[in-house]
């Protein structure tokens, strides 16, 4: 990211979507600072949920911004993801973006490892260009699966030392995309999803998130099969969570295949993936640190990250030509 310019003929982060900007247009930005802690773990989700939703409503105001990252001491990938994510909503509302990058080095090499620059304009420093890492979004429902496949296949190399399959991962992404594509948005052409992977070679690590701004999984469910079951529900935390442990059939007495989320949980209970987190609406539960909490701050969306890294439950399996 640039350095920000409040006047003149700043440098868009991506184009707007009405074209590019006249070299002699006068543009006004208004600056606005992420937390110096950038990540959404639990002691710092509300601050940078509250950010994100900030940026929604400067955004839908029509205001340009500059997102300063100058004084970031420590950055997430799932934030990464999440703010990339409100930012392209945006760009297609025409709203343009500058910014700056974190001035301390780690921040700034994992935000420039990241893939957030396949997005954005910025220079990458050379040290940070050759990565694993990756974002990987859609404008539609019809990203090939291969893509997916291809980056766990990666993954299985970074945590077990050989390319293969892991189906129970893939089934994950798999659902937590169609739910997005299915459920989360009124119209096909809304929808947008990003699924990011961070690689850590020395400890044999991959995290992942996969973010989309759509209705939630709290709106999702309550705008529709358990409209007329609210009763049974103590509040929006229990609705997430039996959503996930598979509850919901035996509470309502519905036939029901629960969006996918049981297939998510259940490989998380298996053992082939840890530190699930997941943040939707107004609800916010770390299923390994078993924190449930109700967010002051919502977020209009539904957020998952994991780890696989070798305490997992071994699952590569060798590709065959």
């Amino acid at each position: 990211m640039k350095n920000k310019k409040r006047n003149g003929n700043p440098r868009s982060l991506r184009q707007s979507t009405s074209g590019l900007i006249p070299r002699n247009h006068t543009l006004s930005f208004i600056d606005v600072p992420t937390p110096i802690v950038f990540k959404l773990q639990y002691e710092h989700c509300e601050e940078v949920i509250s950010y994100i939703n900030k940026i929604k409503g400067i955004g839908r105001s029509g205001r340009h911004m500059n997102i300063i990252m100058d004084d970031i001491i420590d950055i997430g990938e799932g934030a990464i993801s999440m703010l990339l994510s409100v930012m392209e909503e945006l760009v297609r509302e025409g709203i343009i973006f500058t910014g700056t990058k974190p001035k301390q080095p780690i921040p700034r090499g994992i935000l420039e490892k990241s893939g957030f620059f396949k997005f954005v304009k910025g220079k990458i420093d050379e040290s940070n260009s050759t990565t694993k890492n990756t974002i990987l979004n859609t404008g539609d429902n019809q990203t090939p699966q291969s893509e997916l496949a291809e980056e766990i296949i990666k993954s299985m190399e970074t945590v077990w030392g050989q390319k293969g399959r892991s189906p129970s991962i893939y089934s994950c992404v798999f659902e937590m995309m169609r739910n997005a594509c299915d459920h989360a948005f009124k119209n096909e052409n809304q929808i947008r999803w990003h699924f990011a992977l961070s690689h850590s070679e020395i400890d044999n690590l991959v995290k992942f998130s996969f973010v989309d701004n759509g209705k939630g999984i709290i709106r999702t469910f309550t705008e529709g099969i358990l409209k007329n079951f609210l009763n049974l529900f103590n509040d929006n935390l229990d609705i997430v969570e039996t959503a996930f442990t598979n509850g919901i059939a035996s509470r309502t007495g519905l036939s029901w295949r629960g969006k996918g989320l049981p297939t998510i949980y259940e490989n998380y209970d298996d053992g082939h993936l840890n530190n699930l987190v997941v943040i939707s609406n107004n609800v916010y539960i770390d299923f390994d640190r078993k924190i449930r909490h109700k967010l002051k701050n919502s977020f209009s969306g539904t957020y998952y990250y994991w780890k696989v890294d070798q305490s997992c439950t071994k699952e590569c399996f060798e590709i065959k030509n």
